[in-house]
């Protein structure tokens, strides 16, 4: 997957439908979309840092921006992972549905209510205006996300990471 400022600037709402696993990478691609729907036992997270890294795919721009500064702030300063039904509480998530398989039957009612219900025009020319103010400086943050991880890469803290993830133990570091 490849996070694009160009997605942004396409007039029609994205929603993420999450049935399964969205941890580091899915989960912050997930959080580009302008809605989001779960299943209850689905997996949440942003792990980036257990594994010695800092936040990537978007993730350092689009968690302030579209979350509570303290749910932002345990979600990457943690690293955990979370249940649907616990984001959805969170908000982290629209809504959070019982079983993976109403999950996309969800996303699909929803989608049709936005299509039905809705002026075409004034809907592209809304979420054009939504996304706009943070999409003028998302290109900068996300050169800055991509300089803070390659640090990271290269340092021993990520190999200290990647031997406890492996060895299911908890890090020692230097």
């Amino acid at each position: 997957a490849v996070v694009s400022t160009q997605s942004g600037h396409y007039g029609r709402a994205t929603i993420a439908a999450i049935n399964g696993p969205a941890i580091g990478a899915g989960f912050c691609i997930s959080m580009f979309c302008d809605l989001r729907i779960t299943a209850d036992d689905a997996k949440l997270g942003a792990n980036f840092v257990k594994v010695g890294i800092s936040p990537g795919m978007g993730g350092s721009f689009t968690l302030p921006q579209k979350l509570n500064n303290q749910v932002c702030n345990d979600i990457t300063l943690t690293g955990r992972t979370f249940s649907g039904k616990e984001a959805e509480k969170m908000g982290v998530v629209l809504k959070s549905v019982n079983s993976r398989s109403m999950v996309l039957e969800e996303s699909l009612k929803l989608a049709q209510q936005i299509v039905i219900s809705t002026s075409p025009n004034a809907m592209k020319e809304t979420v054009k205006l939504l996304r706009a103010p943070y999409l003028a400086i998302m290109e900068a943050q996300l050169q800055q996300e991509a300089q803070a991880q390659s640090r990271c890469f290269a340092s021993n803290d990520f190999k200290i990471s990647l031997a406890s993830v492996k060895n299911k133990t908890l890090p020692v570091f230097d």
